[in-house]
């Protein structure tokens, strides 16, 4: 039989107060216990009116971890473009709330699809800007949802910069092996940072199709991009990298060298595919 933890039921009370102060402790408290019990509460409480208990509501359902809370607070993002909630996930410091929404959804949420649903006519309105946008792409690629493969090529074909990197994101999420082709149209991209994530993805994707490029790319300008290289080849396994992976062992940027080196590691000892050719 479940011990009842008196303190737990304190707080999951205290959320009930007139008090938003009073309020705003237990919902902290309650996402601090890491208490699975404390979920269903919480969830109740996301629609609190004052800004601060709610941010301290999403807060703790995203300490706690349990996936049934995504659906939740996702739809109250679709509801409140203009929440207080919204207005931290849009800074650099709302990088915890924005990446611990994302790690809320649950890998099976494909079997029913009402969440990216819900993402998907957000996407086709004009309610939302375009980082908030931007994070709905994110969280299609959390789905699991390889419908929605096209859609994303499209936004990533057509639209601005931060939601062609959001989609390139999603794409490789997904893991679908259709997204290779489009992907590796970028890889010449005058965004560093489009070109990064776009070999990020073809790494996760895991299409050999893409060792060729991806070994052109390990002599880019950028650093960052060379280095996503590196990483993408070691997860491609496809020795045929080996020998343009080598020369980057001297390379002057510390970063790359070591993406290199375990890229090696990988395709000298670890297990491959079957090389082609």
């Amino acid at each position: 039989m479940m011990q009842v933890n008196p303190m737990l039921e304190e707080y999951v009370a205290k959320l009930q107060s007139e008090n938003p102060e009073i309020r705003y402790e237990a919902a902290q408290k309650l996402g601090a216990s890491q208490d699975t019990r404390a979920v269903e509460p919480l969830i109740k409480a996301l629609p609190d009116d004052n800004a601060k208990v709610q941010y301290a509501v999403v807060s703790g359902l995203i300490k706690i971890g349990d996936s049934q809370a995504a659906a939740p607070i996702i739809t109250m993002l679709l509801t409140e473009p203009e929440s207080r909630v919204w207005g931290l996930m849009k800074l650099n410091i709302g990088m915890r709330l924005r990446n611990g929404v994302l790690d809320l959804v649950p890998d099976e949420e494909a079997q029913d699809g009402s969440l990216s649903s819900q993402i998907t006519d957000a996407l086709n309105g004009d309610t939302f800007d375009e980082q908030q946008r931007a994070f709905f792409v994110r969280l299609l690629g959390r789905t699991n949802d390889i419908d929605h493969v096209d859609l994303l090529l499209h936004l990533l074909i057509e639209e601005t910069t931060p939601i062609q990197i959001a989609a390139a994101e999603a794409l490789g999420e997904l893991g679908d092996p259709r997204a290779v082709n489009t992907l590796m149209l970028f890889l010449t991209d005058q965004s560093n940072e489009i070109r990064e994530v776009v070999i990020e993805a073809l790494g996760r994707i895991g299409d050999t199709t893409a060792v060729d490029p991806l070994m052109i790319a390990l002599e880019d300008e950028n650093e960052w991009v060379r280095r996503a290289a590196a990483e993408a080849l070691g997860d491609l396994g496809d020795r045929r990298a080996i020998h343009a992976l080598t020369p980057l062992l001297r390379e002057t940027n510390l970063m790359v060298q070591d993406a290199a080196f375990e890229a090696l590691k990988k395709l000298s000892y670890g297990s491959y595919r079957t090389t082609i050719g």
